[in-house]
């Protein structure tokens, strides 16, 4: 498959960092009700997270006081808000376990640095709530869109991958990724924007991507406790290395297409023609019983649907909760 890998925009945001701390060293624990809520520092360039303490459990009750404190600094710290002055906030409503999040059109209008660091700390923020995988971003009726017209988002926390004070260069992609379809016995792309530290491999990346499932209306290759214990590319070959949950199954999806929506999204990228696989160190396994690891896997359209439906999550436009609070 030709590279069909395009950046709607590469960032070099000359960022401080992006997170002063993390949730942990911040001394967040959403079982607990203590969140983070995400702020800029004065010059705009930092995310700063301050502790909130809640005992809400119901979750539109528990959006609408996160955004209350999202939208509003303590009077005592000497931090911005990550929205700014103009952009107004409307109304949020859910689509399963996505949370979409309505402003008005002078969130489009952000300086791009500005816009991205404002979407990762409203999904940072936003995402700590159970049943919160994604997290939407419409502006002026419109969802979020870069310089180039091509839709961001629903984001996840993993799309602001490594989110730590070391960071001050970020880039974000058009990711093309493979999800089964249906049947289970084919595999059809789905593209995702993707925010990433820029001394991250993006092939780490589009990994993570794959584990953390599709968004649309795909299904997942991977079981979602997989871990990625190592990765590297040398030559054209990617070096995986998982652990043991790799080899569980996937209810409903072939193992044939599970490898190869991995391979395939893989050698999709420039920088990697084939694939090597291990689980824990070893290449003596069978994939799920069925396909040996001991190979070199390179690209196989085989699997790649014709004519199926792309993947795009839609807001749902029921249950929109008022703003005003």
């Amino acid at each position: 498959m030709a590279n069909k890998q395009r950046g709607w925009l590469i960032l070099l945001l000359c960022l401080l960092c992006l997170c002063g701390c993390s949730r942990k060293e911040a001394g967040a624990d959403p079982s607990a009700g203590r969140y983070a809520i995400y702020y800029l520092d004065k010059t705009a360039t930092k995310l700063t997270p301050l502790i909130y303490e809640t005992q809400t459990t119901d979750k539109n009750q528990l959006v609408g006081e996160l955004m209350q404190q999202f939208l509003h600094v303590p009077s005592a710290e000497d931090l911005i808000t990550a929205t700014g002055d103009k952009t107004r906030y409307e109304s949020f409503s859910f689509d399963d376990k996505v949370l979409y999040v309505y402003f008005d059109e002078n969130y489009q209008d952000l300086k791009t640095d500005r816009k991205t660091l404002c979407s990762a700390a409203l999904t940072e923020t936003l995402a700590q709530i159970i049943g919160v995988e994604h997290v939407g971003i419409y502006s002026g009726g419109k969802p979020l869109a870069g310089v180039d017209g091509s839709l961001l988002g629903p984001f996840s926390e993993n799309d602001f991958v490594n989110s730590v004070s070391d960071v001050n260069s970020y880039e974000t992609v058009e990711l093309p990724l493979y999800f089964a379809a249906a049947d289970g016995k084919k595999f059809t792309e789905e593209t995702r924007s993707v925010t990433y530290r820029a001394n991250t491999l993006l092939e780490q990346v589009a990994v993570e991507q794959l584990i953390a499932g599709p968004r649309g209306s795909g299904k997942a290759i991977l079981p979602p406790e997989t871990k990625l214990l190592s990765i590297s590319v040398n030559e054209n070959i990617c070096y995986l290395n998982f652990s043991k949950e790799f080899l569980n199954p996937v209810t409903g999806v072939s193992p044939d297409v599970s490898l190869y929506a991995l391979v395939d999204t893989l050698t999709g990228l420039k920088t990697v023609q084939r694939v090597r696989i291990s689980v824990e160190g070893s290449q003596s396994v069978l994939f799920r019983d069925t396909i040996s690891l001991d190979a070199l896997f390179e690209q196989n359209l085989d699997y790649v649907g014709k004519g199926l439906p792309g993947n795009t999550a839609s807001p749902s436009e029921t249950a929109a909760t008022d703003a005003s609070q």
